[in-house]
């Protein structure tokens, strides 16, 4: 009776799948090159119509169904998670929510076992590696050598070019307006360049998904515009930008789409206005009391509980209510009149993206 290695069979038929895979990958990139060659030499509007629908069809990400767990506890929990081309998405919740775990799965920088697919340019992540350009919150640059050799050797590991990489990073370095000699060391660079830096060394490559883990960490008002200017210049240029942050105001005003993570699950995604609404959120009320005794505060956690209304912040005399629309407004204001508490309204107004972090800690 023959023995037959089932560990060898799997190793031979993943190694066959592979080459399979990346024929595949080479193939659709030979017809969408060619078939863009026509379309820019075409003139007729099909042409452009056709070119239009070959971008959409392939998403930069696309996550299904994806489980993460770390020494038995689970991180990720049933993530489903598509992004369309040139957006610049922000992945955005408390600390431990998952974001930071979620970049390094998408990247492929985190190598554990899954559940789901994860996709990039309708490819699998590890086939994709050309096309990501991943830039950790840590700096990770090599201290030892100077920034021209670092270009060169990070290049390297892209399959670049001496010349190529220098290129690039000399390009990098000036939409970045990192005016620094190549012949420094990364020790002799500022916190600020040395962020800009770690993200040139990512991008020598020219990805088309960009991806980054807390990259506005420890820089000024200054560094964070100049970032944010860059990122949205890459967005012109058709990439796209997925990232995590806890700048959640900055977030609002330059990210396209916003991803809320919460307990490893995805509890909202879309604009300021849809995370209202699916946080019952659509004002906030900030109230100052003259005085608030142990009786009246009982009252009013009655009143709010009774009515759909969120205590989001509360220190002495002062209190934040989240509310959904005007009329809950007017009652929690006669109510205070009703028990005799004496106020001042500080605020009646739509709530920041700050604001909201605070009505879901109460989720």
């Amino acid at each position: 009776m023959v023995r037959i290695d089932w560990k060898h069979v799997w190793k031979i038929s993943k190694q066959i799948f592979g080459m399979i895979g990346r024929s595949m990958v080479a193939a659709w990139r030979i017809s969408k090159q060619v078939v863009v060659k026509i379309t820019q030499s075409a003139k007729y509007s099909w042409g452009r119509i056709v070119a239009f629908f070959m971008d959409r069809a392939i998403q930069p990400l696309l996550a299904e169904n994806i489980r993460f767990s770390y020494d038995g506890q689970q991180v990720l929990k049933d993530l489903n998670l598509s992004v369309e081309k040139s957006q610049i998405v922000a992945v955005v919740g408390r600390s431990g929510s998952g974001k930071s775990t979620f970049l390094k799965l998408i990247s492929g920088v985190l190598t554990s076992s899954h559940e789901g697919e994860i996709s990039i340019l309708g490819q699998h992540k590890e086939l994709a590696k050309e096309d990501i350009g991943y830039v950790p919150q840590d700096i990770a640059v090599v201290p030892d050598l100077t920034i021209e050799e670092n270009i060169k050797f990070f290049g390297s590991l892209n399959g670049l070019t001496k010349a190529d990489s220098i290129k690039a990073g000399k390009k990098l370095m000036e939409t970045l307006q990192l005016d620094v000699p190549l012949e420094k060391y990364p020790g002799e660079m500022s916190g600020g360049q040395k962020v800009r830096l770690n993200i040139i060394l990512s991008m020598l490559h020219d990805p088309e998904v960009l991806i980054l883990d807390e990259p506005f960490v420890g820089l000024d008002y200054h560094n964070r515009k100049l970032l944010w200017h860059f990122l949205e210049h890459q967005r012109n240029r058709r990439k796209t930008v997925i990232l995590t942050t806890h700048m959640l105001t900055e977030t609002e005003n330059h990210a396209d789409r916003l991803v809320l993570l919460h307990k490893g699950k995805i509890f909202a995604k879309g604009n300021v206005s849809d995370i209202r609404r699916k946080l019952k959120t659509r004002y906030v009320v900030e109230i100052r009391f003259h005085q608030l005794t142990k009786k009246s505060l009982d009252l009013i956690q009655e009143y709010c509980t009774g009515h759909d209304i969120s205590i989001m912040d509360s220190f002495n005399n002062y209190m934040m209510f989240s509310i959904m629309n005007e009329g809950q407004h007017n009652y929690l204001i006669r109510f205070f009149e009703k028990i005799k508490a004496e106020f001042t309204e500080e605020s009646f107004r739509e709530p920041n993206l700050d604001e909201l972090f605070l009505r879901v800690r109460l989720v």
